[in-house]
């Protein structure tokens, strides 16, 4: 066990306990290497080869669902798995500051909307399970974790103020059709007592019943007494005055035979979504005249006017994310963000496919900047959209005509490009967005600092303004190189820019540094690391290979100047 004041690999200092496990200990940890950022240490002692081993792959898939959910919603990220130690593996991931829903169930009972906003969630991350060619097989609230919306979150019981969820076991979880018999009784579906083959619909069945304890506040009984089935009659009862859409939908998913659950839970969100945005009521008497009977006519068509365009809305997605060729996925993004524009995600998915060809051009800034600016009261009311800021910062930076033929002075965006970028990453730095992504805040922190020196340097001539911002600009191309390399911030061409980035700086400023008190050597010794950590990037694209080789071929002419000015 790590005492308090630990740091394990001179990086992840232990702050406390945050639990226990039969052959596990989980530490709340500060990155000393990420401007302290919270981390959760999970200790799986080797005792038991097996416990380890089934650790490691957990959290080996769980690094993988992560990297495939381009949202990154419902996993938590998994920073680094330490197996150099020979009692104990450690799994190092981002800290979530939750607690989890089946505690939070021991207060009281959910809201039916509330239990419908979470039952969403757990359908989009089943079903992202399922589209992996996976099943769960073990879903419970016990394993889903309730995010940290208020400051006195400790104080308060109304689920309805928690933030978003997040699902942190997964060790159940199989190939589709593989068997398995490890269930959690309460949960459980009649084919996992009875040790049949498994499928998508016994996951809608844990949910099911997982959306009964959230409803009642009440755990269902076990799969079997005396080692005897419990029909889902006796299991799933319900009291007088629960919300009766979800009910029926509780009850479908729970139904003992298999065939009658929904199919999906694509199925399952669809009737989620329908009992969340429709209203039924029932005649409650005679309409006391014709007026009472327009303004109920008013009501119907009104409800019905917004599922119609809820459903179109729906449909414009999904054609969006199902077009290939980049014109037509361009536009129906577009048509999205028309139909939409605080629907962030479109958004980053029209700037992923900026970055395609490597060009971000005239015409794909000004559709973007036109949405924005359109949109832009709409947007920022999405929790995403300091993301959406930074990955434009990243897109005029190093994307903003680059490759570009004809006009040199248009060339790798150059100072332009980079000017225009810090606006957007200004407006990542929001406390909301260093809570999400603390990683990202710094480096667009580090990036501002720098964008505002080619902004001053540009604005003014003036030697001794420039001598003055030198020392500044040095610490944030240090700072600069921590961060890329320790956040994890971008793809092998993302990484080498920045270093194209750092050593032209140091190559227009060598001499101002020295002016500021940076020795030459300690410059040397900068780009020494710099070559170094180039060398060992494999960089198999093209492009990469071509800023690799520009880095490498660049250092020993600033090498030859620095000694030249010595």
């Amino acid at each position: 066990m790590l005492n308090k004041g630990f740091v394990l690999e001179n990086r992840y200092k232990i702050v406390n306990i945050a639990g226990k496990g039969g052959t596990s200990v989980v530490y709340r940890a500060v990155d000393l290497k990420a401007n302290n950022a919270q981390r959760a240490v999970k200790e799986v002692m080797k005792t038991n080869g097996a416990d380890a081993y089934n650790a490691r792959q957990e959290s080996l898939l769980i690094k993988e669902f992560c990297e495939k959910d381009v949202k990154n919603s419902y996993f938590p990220n998994i920073i680094e798995i330490i197996d150099n130690k020979p009692e104990a593996l450690y799994i190092v991931q981002d800290y979530i500051d939750g607690v989890s829903m089946e505690k939070l169930l021991a207060y009281d009972p959910f809201r039916h909307k509330t239990v419908l906003r979470y039952a969403k969630d757990i359908c989009s991350v089943m079903s992202f399970i399922h589209k992996c060619g996976m099943i769960h097989s073990d879903m419970k609230p016990d394993n889903i974790m309730v995010v940290r919306n208020y400051d006195d979150f400790e104080n308060m019981k109304r689920s309805d103020k928690y933030g978003k969820l997040k699902f942190i076991d997964f060790g159940s979880v199989i190939e589709r059709r593989q068997g398995t018999f490890a269930y959690t009784p309460a949960y459980a579906a009649p084919e996992q007592f009875n040790k049949e083959e498994l499928d998508e619909r016994t996951d809608i069945f844990n949910i099911g019943a997982t959306l009964y304890h959230m409803l009642t506040g009440k755990k269902p009984l076990n799969v079997s007494a005396n080692g005897k089935l419990v029909s889902s009659a006796e299991r799933f009862t319900f009291g007088k005055g629960m919300n009766s859409a979800l009910v029926r939908i509780i009850k479908k998913c729970v139904n003992e035979d298999r065939s009658k659950r929904y199919p999906s839970c694509d199925e399952l969100y669809d009737a989620l979504y329908k009992a969340e945005n429709h209203t039924y009521a029932r005649a409650a008497g005679i309409f006391a005249g014709i007026a009472a009977v327009f303004l109920g006519f008013s009501f119907f068509a009104g409800t019905m006017a917004n599922k119609s365009r809820s459903e179109d809305f729906n449909k414009l997605v999904e054609r969006a994310e199902n077009s290939n060729e980049y014109t037509e996925r361009a536009a129906a993004f577009e048509d999205v963000i028309n139909a939409d524009g605080s629907y962030a995600d479109a958004y980053l998915k029209l700037i992923e496919l900026y970055k395609t060809d490597m060009v971000f051009d005239e015409k794909e800034t000004g559709q973007i900047l036109t949405l924005i600016n359109e949109n832009i009261n709409e947007l920022k009311k999405d929790p995403q959209y300091e993301e959406v800021a930074y990955e434009l910062g990243i897109l005029y930076w190093y994307y903003y005509f680059y490759g570009s033929e004809g006009d040199s002075t248009k060339q790798n965006g150059s100072t332009t490009g980079r000017i225009a970028a810090v606006k957007w990453f200004k407006e990542a730095q929001t406390d909301n967005f260093k809570k999400y992504d603390s990683d990202k805040y710094d480096i667009a922190r580090v990036y501002c600092a720098i964008g505002d020196f080619y902004s001053q340097t540009q604005k003014k001539e003036n030697e001794l303004l420039k001598k003055n911002f030198s020392a500044d600009l040095w610490a944030s191309m240090n700072e600069l190189d921590s961060l890329i390399e320790e956040a994890n911030a971008g793809s092998e061409i993302i990484i080498l820019e920045t270093y194209k980035t750092l050593i032209n700086l140091e190559n227009t400023n060598m001499n101002d540094f020295a002016k500021s008190g940076i020795s030459y050597d300690e410059q040397r010794s900068f780009l020494d690391n710099i070559k170094a950590k180039t060398e060992k990037i494999n960089a198999v694209d093209d492009r990469a290979a071509e800023a690799k080789e520009y880095i490498l071929s660049f250092y020993d002419r600033i090498i030859e100047s620095i000694n030249g000015s010595e």
